[in-house]
């Protein structure tokens, strides 16, 4: 969905609209939220707010944070997307939109800027569709993550055709939503009629619109990596037009040094063991790319269960355990999926992601909480060394200097291990505490 906001609706141009801003005129008719505040394309700028009411209704947006309190006057429309601009990169801010006699809201946060080495932390999860008691049960273990943003893998509903569905969606994700940004992946379920169109999806979420298709793909970059979210539906444009923008985008973010790591989401898994198996386009077309350029991840749905696979550098994973009917084991599996999956599990799950300097950290939790592995690879930032000691020493001779602690010995190529003992724990603790601070 394009965005409504125009230069004289960003939150700088809008500070001072008007003395009586948020004023209700007398009489107003009450808005009634359809689908309530939501998130979407945190910027290090700006952030997007989207909601629906049951009628066009004008409405006023208030937000608080950095620099006081600002308010934005917003139009009558039913359906609304605006751009809230002019904020601070990695700040929290507090806001309101406030629509008829109605009145929600949450906690905004904008990306910090590209390249910023700071510890980042994201939820990954997929195929929520059908049953909304199992997605009902993983949101509210999510919320009590309280992650950066949230990774979506495709089939957020059944039929994308469907407005009812959306409806679903969005009920069970509001409250979710409000506080954090999701960046989906179009899934073959969310299209819609013989065109296999996205434009229910498209209407309902505000994506970056540098992609090869608008919003079908897209890229963005959170402080040290740079995500690539791809529309891998097989009938589409995806395989072909697209692969180009891909390798343009690889190349371009290995090139970048402020960048430490590249993410893929999709929604077909190049591999996997489960009903539909690994896609034999992908790993001919795309796994020859993400091996070439050092992808670090590649995050899919489409099978409903929880795999990780491993292939000359590159970890795939399969999350699609966000509340669809799960699917057993292949009997026949390729031996090439065999060969690449290391681990399998049917259950309903989500990965929670942290990424510290070099090092990632993927757990994957099973609906009740408990997890079904962590898997840790790369490189921890080492501490700062010690300020050195001068002693004392003697008439003409130089001052004896102590000597620097040894450094730290490097992580080992891939297998679980645990967080608690990373050189980065210091790090890591920061952010712990920034984002309990998120959370009251």
């Amino acid at each position: 969905m394009r965005s409504f906001a125009a230069p004289g609706v960003c939150l700088v141009a809008a500070v001072a609209t008007s003395a009586a801003v948020g004023a209700l005129a007398p009489g107003l008719a009450r808005a009634d939220f359809e689908k309530t505040p939501y998130l979407q394309n945190a910027t290090p700028r700006s952030v997007t707010v989207m909601w629906e009411t049951s009628r066009p209704t004008p409405a006023t947006i208030v937000v608080r944070g950095p620099g006081g309190e600002r308010r934005i006057e917003v139009p009558a429309r039913a359906r609304q997307e605006v751009v809230v601009d002019g904020l601070a990169p990695a700040s929290r801010y507090r806001y309101e939109v406030q629509a008829g006699d109605d009145r929600a809201g949450g906690e905004l946060t904008t990306a910090p800027e590209a390249g910023d080495q700071v510890p980042l932390t994201f939820v990954v999860m997929g195929d929520t569709r059908s049953s909304t008691e199992a997605h009902r049960r993983i949101i509210e273990r999510v919320r009590a993550e309280v992650p950066d943003f949230v990774l979506g893998t495709g089939d957020l509903v059944d039929e994308g055709h469907d407005q009812r569905q959306w409806q679903e969606f969005f009920d069970i994700e509001g409250p979710f939503l409000r506080d954090n940004v999701l960046f989906p992946a179009l899934g073959n379920h969310d299209r819609q009629g013989r065109g296999r169109t996205a434009d229910n999806y498209r209407q309902w979420f505000a994506l970056p619109d540098n992609g090869a298709d608008p919003e079908r793909s897209y890229a963005f970059t959170w402080g040290p990596a740079r995500f690539l979210v791809l529309d891998s539906n097989a009938h589409s444009f995806a395989l072909t037009d697209q692969t180009e923008w891909m390798e343009r985008e690889l190349a371009a973010a290995r090139q970048d040094p402020r960048l430490v790591h590249i993410f893929v989401v999709m929604h077909h898994p190049p591999y996997s063991i489960s009903l539909h198996g690994g896609q034999r386009d992908l790993r001919e077309r795309w796994t020859p790319l993400f091996e070439r350029y050092g992808v670090t991840a590649v995050f899919s749905g489409h099978d409903h269960v929880y795999s990780r696979a491993e292939v000359a550098g590159v970890r795939y994973f399969v999350s699609g355990g966000g509340g669809a009917p799960l699917y057993p084991r292949s009997r026949k599996p390729s031996p090439i999926d065999v060969a690449a999956v290391k681990r399998f599990e049917r259950v309903h799950h989500y990965l929670r992601v942290h990424v510290v300097g070099g090092l990632v950290e993927v757990t994957a939790v099973r609906v009740d909480g408990t997890p079904i592995e962590t898997i840790a690879w790369g490189e921890a930032p080492r501490p700062a060394p010690p300020p050195r000691v001068v002693t004392s020493a003697g008439a003409g001779t130089g001052p004896a200097l102590a000597p620097e602690p040894p450094a730290p010995p490097r992580p080992g190529g891939g297998g679980p291990w645990p967080f608690a003992l990373l050189a980065g724990l210091v790090v890591l603790a920061a952010a712990g505490t920034w984002r309990l601070l998120r959370a009251r």
